[in-house]
């Protein structure tokens, strides 16, 4: 996710991660036979390729702010958890609460 946001820091675009996120993506990803290159590649199908396909559409542009979040609610039992997964555009006079850094 540090690279992601480094990569993202060139084209002037900002992204910030929950805790939650970081829980999922670790749940989607662990493998104990195959190390971290599963994780990795969840968060290249999962959030990498989704932010090149809205900088390519157009729907994030320089100086945005991205969140990504999950919803990890009970609630949700009937919802996949890769589509618990969410990028959104955030204002950036916006507080950003339980935000982690990337690792």
């Amino acid at each position: 996710l540090k690279r992601l946001q480094d990569r993202l820091k060139q084209k002037k675009i900002d992204i910030q991660f929950t805790s939650a996120a970081v829980q999922l993506l670790g749940m989607l990803g662990f493998d104990p036979n195959f190390g971290a290159r599963p994780v990795k590649r969840v968060i290249q199908q999962m959030v990498e390729n989704q932010v090149a396909l809205g900088v390519l559409k157009g729907d994030y542009k320089e100086d945005d702010s991205l969140l990504l979040d999950a919803n990890l609610s009970p609630e949700l039992k009937d919802v996949s958890l890769p589509n618990r997964l969410v990028i959104t555009k955030i204002d950036n006079a916006s507080p950003k609460d339980e935000l982690v850094a990337a690792s």
